[in-house]
């Protein structure tokens, strides 16, 4: 009866890979953390933060949760509210979710339904920019 719960999962249903991955860290709704907040793993906020978040993994900002500061992190997905800028390689707005606030972003994903109001700015190296570097990369021959 006590002590026999199993471990609990936050699953989430999408395909992003933060949204697939093992929360570890969890500011469930009706929590309020104030001051900067770090993580080294996948992390999803719930509730409200007020500070900036930076994170190692991913970042799932759930459909009531509120983070009002910046926000860095590899992944991040947004199902709530980012009031305050975004530092991403990979960033989804989802239905419902909201950023006010510019983003530097390799790929943003916006969903049918999401609200963003800031400027973005693209950093992802183009297939052309790939090939360029490669024929400017001198061969090394040999002599024998």
């Amino acid at each position: 009866m006590f002590g026999q719960k199993d471990k609990q999962t936050f699953p989430i249903s999408t395909s992003s890979k933060s949204d697939n991955a093992q929360i570890k860290t969890l500011i469930s709704e009706g929590c309020k953390f104030e001051g900067d907040l770090f993580s080294p793993d996948y992390t999803r906020i719930d509730g409200n933060v007020i500070g900036h978040l930076r994170g190692e993994g991913g970042l799932v900002i759930g459909e009531k949760g509120v983070i009002d500061g910046d926000v860095s992190s590899v992944e991040i997905a947004v199902y709530g509210k980012v009031n305050g800028n975004i530092k991403a390689h990979k960033l989804e707005i989802k239905r419902g979710g909201s950023v006010l606030g510019d983003v530097s972003v390799d790929h943003l994903i916006m969903e049918h339904g999401s609200k963003f109001n800031g400027q973005s700015k693209m950093t992802e190296t183009t297939e052309q920019e790939i090939n360029h570097e490669k024929e400017e990369t001198p061969e090394v021959e040999e002599e024998v």
